[in-house]
């Protein structure tokens, strides 16, 4: 609602001069009252999009951490926030990969895992292949799918449905998956037959655990979930004392689930093409997440730069995630020696002559250099082969336009911004490799560089501006990079502009006009005037708006003379 009084005063002549009344030019005291279907919009949606491949236990440890701050700080009953997680591998839900993790893994036909014979007869088939291990004989007498290493992959996994998004993804603890079994994720501990079930000690660790052994699920114990993908602070009915307190710790508890999105994510980050996916598969469906109206937040977390690609439209029989990489032979065999990335079935060479991993598409990567530090990636993807971000960015605002043709009757979209948590500097780039490194020689694994700073998520936020954050990942604590997300916030909330601009604060009044009939009148030195636009600059006072306020702005517009 907005009602403008706008009249302007009589211009009124000295019969004895040619003066006029003082005041004569002035324009009448305008109000406009800024209701919850006008500028106080409290709806946020904040999504998250958050690797889940092997390193990131300690960067997601870090952000459960410092989540609980933010959560009782912005996450407040009266405002109509709504928060999501979804994993850089949720891309593999697109139909071109469908025919890739269906296949059988190569030589795991008839295999015996020492892992699994270990602990034989406690095993229990996952219900998503349930003839996957032979319980007598201990072996795979149809090999492995790719899809039994991690059974969420799937068409349903760009969809926030309980048990998918609301807590670490499950894997199969076993040797194929070496980081998952031998890293610092000790995956044995969750899938003892022993093991706690539910949520209670990856949020409250106890007798020496740690979270991040403790927030992990696997096939055999796939219980660490907040059954809600989608976590809003509003409550069905109003809340208050210590109903209120439970619900607000509930909050803070859901989402410390949900934002531990595990560690057997795919290799291949796709935080871009995750998100256009989740558009493409769960904003159609019954379980939309971005409302009209709302403002967004986007917030990628990750180690390495996003290495979305154009899918083939015509996928051949081979199509798989590594589609279209490069491999670093010089760099690799430094590593490791030529012993395995060399040779027959080695790691990178000349595919078409050597059976190799890697090194259909070139046995070499550039080398890049951040602040004076010079690294090159092991694996790669063709430059040629990436979608540009700008499409990304074209795609996000067709859909938000589109969107908003639903917006209630004046209910103006603060559209939305980006927030990269990165690696963005040299110093970054080498203490997560330092800790990679230690990865790799925990699974027995081959010694790669992966970690790479995230120049394409960073380019869609300065492509999109509004406010869009860049922050370091390797930031030993997260609470400061959480508040500058919640200013962020604070900041698209606390504006309202005016249809013309005040002469001052002076003959200015700013109420706030509250559902149950009482008012609050906002003190001078609690906003600033920027031209049309009124700023309230007590982040406090702002919290405290709920989405049922009205804000009413009595002031005396400037003269057009």
């Amino acid at each position: 609602m907005q009602r403008t009084l706008l009249t302007i005063a009589t211009l009124t002549f000295l019969s004895s001069c040619t003066g006029y009344v003082p005041g004569s030019f002035r324009l009448a005291q305008q109000e406009q009252t800024f209701s919850s279907q006008l500028k106080i919009n409290t709806k946020i949606d904040l999504l998250w999009v958050v690797d889940n491949s092997a390193s990131m236990d300690v960067s997601q440890e870090k952000l459960r951490n410092g989540f609980a701050g933010f959560a009782n700080k912005y996450m407040q009953p009266t405002w109509d926030i709504r928060v999501a997680v979804i994993t850089t591998d949720t891309f593999l839900a697109h139909p071109a990969f469908a025919n890739h993790l269906n296949s059988t893994i190569a030589g795991t036909t008839g295999y015996g895992s020492p892992y699994v014979n270990s602990r034989l007869g406690t095993f229990v088939n996952p219900p998503s292949n349930p003839t996957l291990v032979n319980l007598t004989t201990g072996k795979f007498d149809a090999g492995v799918r790719y899809r039994d290493l991690v059974p969420a992959w799937g068409s349903n996994f760009a969809k926030l449905l309980p048990g998918l998004h609301d807590g670490p993804i499950a894997g199969f603890c076993f040797d194929l998956l070496p980081y998952f079994l031998h890293g610092v994720t000790q995956c044995t501990v969750r899938d003892a037959a022993t093991a706690p079930t539910g949520p209670g000690r990856c949020l409250n660790p106890e007798g020496g655990d740690t979270s991040v052994s403790q927030c992990v699920n696997t096939t055999q114990n796939d219980s660490i979930h907040s059954g809600r993908p989608i976590i809003s602070t509003m409550p069905a009915t109003k809340l208050s004392g210590a109903e209120l307190t439970a619900w607000s710790n509930q909050l803070v508890s859901d989402f410390m689930v949900n934002v531990t999105t595990g560690s057997v994510g795919h290799g291949s980050e796709r935080g871009l093409g995750s998100l256009l996916q989740l558009l493409s598969d769960n904003e159609t469906g019954d379980t939309p997440f971005f409302r009209p109206g709302s403002l967004r937040g986007i917030v990628f977390v990750s180690d390495e730069d996003d290495q979305t690609m154009t899918v083939d439209p015509v996928p051949g029989p081979t199509y798989n995630p590594y589609s279209y990489y490069r491999c670093d032979q010089a760099s690799l065999i430094a590593k490791n020696g030529a012993a395995g990335v060399t040779g027959a079935n080695g790691y990178c060479c000349d595919v078409a002559a050597n059976n190799c991993r890697y090194g259909s598409e070139g046995t070499s990567c550039a080398p890049k250099t951040v602040d004076g530090y010079t690294y090159t990636l092991s694996v790669c993807p063709r430059q040629d082969k990436l979608l540009p971000v700008a499409e990304v960015k074209s795609s996000l605002d067709s859909f938000f336009a589109n969107l908003d043709t639903a917006a209630a009757e004046g209910e103006a979209s603060g559209g939305y911004f980006v927030v990269s948590i990165v690696a963005q500097t040299g110093a970054a780039i080498q203490s997560l490799q330092e800790h990679r490194n230690l990865d790799d020689t925990a699974a027995g694994g081959f010694h790669t560089h992966a970690v790479d700073r995230g120049d394409r998520y960073i380019e869609l936020g300065t492509l999109v501006g509004n406010g869009s954050l860049t922050m370091n990942i390797a930031d030993e604590n997260y609470s400061p990079i959480l508040d500058a997300i919640g200013a962020a916030i604070i900041s698209k909330k606390s504006t309202f502009l005016l249809d013309r601009a005040p002469t001052g604060t002076e003959e200015m009044v700013i109420t706030v006009l509250h559902a149950d009939g009482t008012s609050t009148v906002i003190p001078a030195d609690k906003y600033v005037i920027s031209g049309k636009s009124i700023v309230i600059t007590d982040q406090n006072l702002v919290l405290g708006l709920a989405a049922t306020d009205q804000i009413s702005i009595n002031y005396q517009p400037k003269t057009v003379f």
